[in-house]
C-alpha cells in the first residue's frame, strides 16, 4: 500500500493552490550593454527589462521565463530564427514580421527630459524654457550617430557630439562643453551615479520634445508554435491590478 499512498499524496500536493504541475520554459534574450534596462552582471541578466519580464511570468503558471544576455544584434537574430523565444523591445514593423507583441507596452521610455548641471550658468534659461526655441542660444550634447536626436532636436541648436553616454555626461559635467542633454531620466541618473555626478545632476521633465515616448512591449518569436497563446496570457496579466501595482513599484526603483 506504500506506493499507492505516495502517489495519492503527490496528487493531493500538486492540486494545492500555488503548486506548479510543470511549466514550459521560454528563453528571453536581452542586450548585454543597455543598463539600466539590461546588462550582464556576474553571469546573470540584470536590469529593468529582465525584471519586468520575470514579474509578468510570475503570474502565468503555464510558463517560466529564463533570461539570456547577448549582443543586441544577436538577440534579434535569435528571436527572428526561433533560437530564443522572445525579447522586450520597440515593436517596429520589421520586428512585427517575425515576432508577436503584447497589445500594450510594459514600459515606456521617456526622452522628454532636459539633463543639466546644477552649476550651469544658464540654468535659469533651461528651467524656464517652454520650447526648443527658448534654448536656441545654448549647446546640446548629442550622441554621435543618433538618428532619434537628428530627427527630434532642431538643427538650429548648436550640437556637441559625444561618442557614448558616459562621454556625453563627462562633456556636460566635467568639461562643461555643452549646456544640456535630452535623455530619459533613468539613463541620466544611472550614468551620473556611476560617474560620481549625482549631487550636481538636474533633470527637468518638459512637454515640447517630439516623439519622446518610446513604448517597449514583450515580443515572442513567430517560430514558437504557441506564440499567440503566450501573448494572450501576457495581455491578460497586464490587466491585473496586482501586476500593475507591482510593476509600478518595480519601475519606480529604477527612476
Amino acid at each position: 500500500m506504500a506506493a499507492p499512498l505516495q502517489i495519492a499524496l503527490l496528487i493531493a500536493v500538486l492540486a494545492l493552490p500555488g503548486v506548479s504541475q510543470g511549466s514550459t520554459t521560454l528563453t528571453f534574450a536581452f542586450s548585454e550593454k543597455s543598463a539600466p534596462y539590461s546588462s550582464l552582471l556576474d553571469g546573470k541578466a540584470v536590469g529593468l527589462f529582465p525584471d519586468v519580464v520575470q514579474l509578468a511570468f510570475s503570474f502565468i503558471p503555464d510558463y517560466t521565463a529564463a533570461s539570456l544576455v547577448t549582443p543586441w544584434a544577436r538577440a534579434q537574430y535569435n528571436v527572428r530564427h526561433g533560437i530564443n523565444d522572445g525579447f522586450m523591445t520597440y515593436p517596429s514593423e520589421s520586428r512585427q514580421d517575425y515576432a508577436v507583441f503584447s497589445a500594450e507596452p510594459l514600459f515606456t521610455q521617456d526622452f522628454g527630459h532636459l539633463v543639466y548641471s546644477a552649476d550651469n550658468p544658464n540654468i535659469d534659461v533651461i528651467e524656464s524654457a517652454t520650447s526648443f526655441a527658448d534654448l536656441s542660444g545654448l549647446r546640446v550634447i548629442v550622441e554621435s550617430g543618433s538618428k532619434w536626436e537628428d530627427n527630434n532636436i532642431p538643427g538650429y541648436l548648436e550640437r556637441v557630439p559625444g561618442q557614448h553616454l558616459d562621454a556625453m555626461m563627462h562633456l556636460l559635467m566635467l568639461r562643461k562643453a555643452g549646456d544640456f542633454l535630452v535623455q530619459p531620466a533613468e539613463d541620466a541618473r544611472l550614468i551620473a551615479r556611476q560617474l560620481g555626478y549625482s549631487q550636481k545632476l538636474k533633470v527637468r521633465k518638459v512637454d515640447f520634445i517630439p516623439n519622446s515616448q518610446i513604448p517597449f512591449h514583450i515580443g515572442v518569436s513567430r517560430k514558437l508554435p504557441n506564440a499567440k497563446e503566450v501573448i494572450n496570457q501576457i495581455d491578460a496579466v497586464m490587466q491585473s491590478p496586482e501586476f500593475q501595482s507591482q510593476s509600478s513599484t518595480l519601475m519606480e526603483g529604477y527612476r
